[in-house]
């Protein structure tokens, strides 16, 4: 029976070639989109789940409440926290300290030394660390992390510094001022995790390479060092939280109710944006929404050309039933065929899948692919998938064609006054149409928000800047640069500092005005030269650039701090003093104000911002251009590399480091318009399908309609107006479900773009424009036809 059945179905399929193609392109585009979105959002949900104790590792995050009333969060914390949860709490069982800082590593061979910078895959940790996460020692053990100048490797950084040989008791030397030994090598860490380090250096010997780090200072809290518990038990989660209240009152006495120690569980550290996390519990939710979605829409389709065929093979199900066939019999031959129709569609979901995975892992720079077999999540997903789209496709077209009158559907009029499933197809295209327009409005809006975030005033120049690493602050070595870069033809101009006027670097602390007490709010901090303004294009609209110094001693500030202040005008600020907490509490003069730039991301509003000099604290060099040749970097590196033998020249621009705030919204334009350009392609076959349908039932009145003097263009409109009508329908349904979407995502930027009518409109003409070319086609085709032909 079931040879017979799926026989039956291969000749169908056969027999009516383009409306197979269309339905099986339908079904593999949405199930490739769903299978493409599920890969993505089992690698999230996925992500450092391998490690045995995940319900039990917490992170330590503060949020500071501020006396202004706002709260920052902060997932870092102060060094001395680690040893503390160890001593004074009997529910943690481990507590770990994980700095990451950026390294130039060096390896002294016969004859050859190879350096090299590692900018994100270091971090400085004891043997705590690997109690709490699960990592595979290959050679040595994590106990060598407790001791000075030992570091362990993961196995692909072993091979990158030694090759084959073994790298066991093999030297390296940090930042050319502490030489480590590797004593441990460990398994390549998976892909889904977060913890992307493959260099693990001694916690002690963090100590020894930066000695002037507040080790014991509780306030000091970097976002770079962070603290990880496992506990006990998950029960104690509460329990502990509730004795931090009462150790933050310990710790920080009348500051207490600034710290508000919280643990963030492991599960929620990819996922909590307040806190560094990587995508939103909100995307991914968005996401498999959106996998549903297209899948339904490819139903839809499959639904609306079956039954617009159905006419056709009336003829076929009434003899079947006068024949002695049963209705059920019927039924289940329909769902074979849908059956096989969903195989070979989905076999061409696959084959679409892995040629679109490599374009999308590269927009989201994590590895993933599409290997049914080799992956049990995917190939149970796949069956899942298998079983839904044959029951939401087949079933009810199936049991509608079932359902035929025999006598009717030999004469055929089975279809022709079955005006219910007319509706049935009409509300499923008004569905389609309306989730098409979500999308292309919905990627409108991101497209120009991304373009938006790319070409704002940022209150400073941002092009041609170049910036390179300082590895020593000597005056010696400042000096040199400060000479010897400017004379380079295309140098207009260079600048040292420790971050960029826009960065994502949150510095700052208190500050106290004049005979003031300690002001409510906190200011951001810049420690840079005189040159700092100039570098960078900065405005000053009172006061005067300050003099050279390497220590605070003259200030500048913004305008929103002369707000802040409750100044009436800048010049009311200038020669006032200000004493600087981010700077130990030192006092400097204010000498100039500089016009508001946006000191951070555009997710945040502007802060009050206080520049000073501080020539310790410098990190980067920042070149100003006046334009590019081939030779420009290299006579720049050739000035640096004189100065700095031992380390390796890395350099940036800084427009492109801006850009990479923002590539997020980048791979959410691209995401959104690939899934619309899909959703949208869906919908024009539902909605080919839907007009196949109707103008088969309305030859003959077409006919008599030509007979009777009508033109084309007016069967033409006839035609054309029932589907715009569903397309209409369709956006006065969807506007305010986009608008709704489009706020609730624009809401996570401080500057943003209005949501203004011409989206909606130009979304609305997109969408009729798609509908008009689908359904012209047919319309005119039908109008054209020979009026003798369609009335026999």
């Amino acid at each position: 029976m079931l040879r017979n059945y799926f026989s039956i179905a291969w000749r169908n399929l056969v027999k009516n070639k383009v409306y197979s193609a269309i339905n099986m392109t339908g079904l593999g585009i949405g199930m490739a989109g769903a299978i493409i979105i599920f890969q993505l959002v089992s690698y999230h949900l996925g992500v450092d789940k391998h490690h045995r104790q995940a319900d039990k590792i917490f992170r330590m995050v503060v949020d500071l409440h501020l006396e202004d009333g706002s709260v920052e969060h902060e997932k870092g914390s102060a060094f001395p926290l680690h040893t503390a949860l160890r001593k004074e709490f009997a529910n943690v069982s481990h507590a770990a300290y994980l700095a990451q800082r950026e390294l130039t590593l060096s390896m002294e061979e016969a004859n050859n030394s190879r350096k090299f910078f590692e900018k994100s895959s270091a971090a400085f940790t004891d043997s705590e660390f690997f109690k709490i996460f699960d990592y595979q020692f290959i050679a040595g053990n994590a106990t060598v992390l407790n001791l000075p100048g030992q570091a362990v490797l993961t196995e692909r950084y072993a091979r990158k510094y030694f090759g084959k040989s073994n790298p066991m008791g093999r030297l390296i030397r940090i930042n050319n001022a502490e030489n480590v030994t590797v004593a441990g090598v460990i398994k390549d860490f998976p892909e889904q995790t977060d913890f992307k380090k493959d260099i693990f250096v001694s916690l002690p010997t963090l100590k020894k390479l930066i000695p002037e780090y507040g080790y014991e200072d509780w306030g000091w809290i970097d976002s770079n060092r962070e603290t990880y518990v496992s506990l006990r038990s998950e029960e104690d989660k509460e329990a502990l939280e509730r004795q931090l209240i009462a150790f933050a009152k310990k710790i920080h006495g009348a500051d207490s109710n600034v710290f508000h120690y919280h643990l963030q569980p492991l599960s929620d550290v990819h996922f909590n944006m307040h806190y560094g996390g990587k995508i939103k519990y909100y995307t991914i939710i968005m996401l498999a929404t959106v996998g549903l979605l297209l899948i339904l829409i490819a139903c839809f389709n499959f639904i609306n050309i079956t039954t617009a065929q159905s006419l056709k093979r009336s003829k076929e199900v009434g003899i079947r039933k006068v024949l002695g066939v049963s209705q059920w019999q019927v039924f289940w031959l329909f769902i074979h065929e849908a059956a096989l129709f969903t195989g070979i569609s989905f076999i061409l979901a696959i084959l679409l899948s892995k040629l679109l995975m490599p374009m999308i892992s590269n927009w989201l720079e994590i590895n993933l692919d599409i290997n049914v077999f080799a992956d049990f999540q995917l190939l149970a997903f796949s069956f899942v998938l298998l079983i839904f789209v044959v029951c939401a496709a087949g079933i009810y077209p199936a049991f509608v064609i079932s359902n035929f009158n025999p006598v009717r559907a030999i004469k055929g009029l089975a279809v022709a006054n079955d005006r219910g499933s007319f509706s049935v197809r009409k509300s499923l295209v008004v569905v389609q149409f309306s989730i098409s327009f979500v999308l292309i409005a919905v990627s409108m809006v991101i497209i120009l928000q991304s373009r938006y975030l790319k070409n704002k005033d940022l209150g400073l120049n941002k092009e041609l800047i170049l910036h390179v690493g300082l590895p020593d602050t000597g005056t010696t070595k400042i000096a040199a640069l400060s000479n010897e870069i400017p004379r380079i033809k295309e140098v207009a101009s260079i600048s040292f500092f420790r971050n960029p006027p826009s960065s994502q670097a949150g510095n700052g602390g208190s500050i106290k005005f004049e005979n003031r007490d300690w002001e409510k709010f906190v200011a951001r901090s810049r420690s840079a030269d005189n040159h700092y303004v100039a570098t960078y294009g900065l405005k000053l609209i009172a006061g005067r650039n300050p003099i050279q110094s390497d220590t605070l001693h003259e200030l500048l500030i913004n305008n929103k701090l002369v707000k802040a202040l409750g100044l009436k005008s800048p010049d009311e600020a200038l020669n006032k003093r200000l004493v600087v907490g981010d700077m130990d509490n030192k006092t400097g003069v204010i000498v100039g104000v500089l016009s508001d730039f946006n000191n951070a991301d555009l997710y945040s509003n502007i802060d009050p911002t206080v520049i000073y000099a501080s020539k310790k604290h410098y990190r980067s060099a920042g070149i100003k251009l006046q334009n590019l040749s081939a030779s420009t970097i290299s006579d720049i590196m050739k000035v640096w590399q004189k100065h700095f033998p031992e380390y390796v020249f890395q350099y940036s621009f800084y427009d492109e480091e801006i850009a990479g705030f923002y590539k997020r919204e980048e791979l959410a334009s691209n995401l959104t318009s690939m899934f619309a350009l899909l959703s949208v392609f869906l919908s024009c076959l539902g909605l080919f399908g839907l007009a196949l349908f109707s103008i088969e039932q309305r030859t003959k009145e077409i006919g008599i309609r030509k007979v009777l003097g009508a033109s084309i263009a007016s069967i033409t409109t006839l035609l054309s107006m029932d589907f715009l009508r569903l397309v209409g329908i369709a956006i006065i349904i969807a506007s305010p479900v986009s608008y709704y979407f489009m706020n609730k995502w624009l809401q996570d930027f401080a500057f943003r773009i209005d949501i203004e009518w011409w989206i909606f409109a130009v979304s609305a003409l997109m969408a009729v424009a798609i509908a008009c070319l689908t359904v012209g086609y047919q319309s005119i085709k039908a109008a054209l036809a020979n009026p003798v032909q369609t009335l026999r």
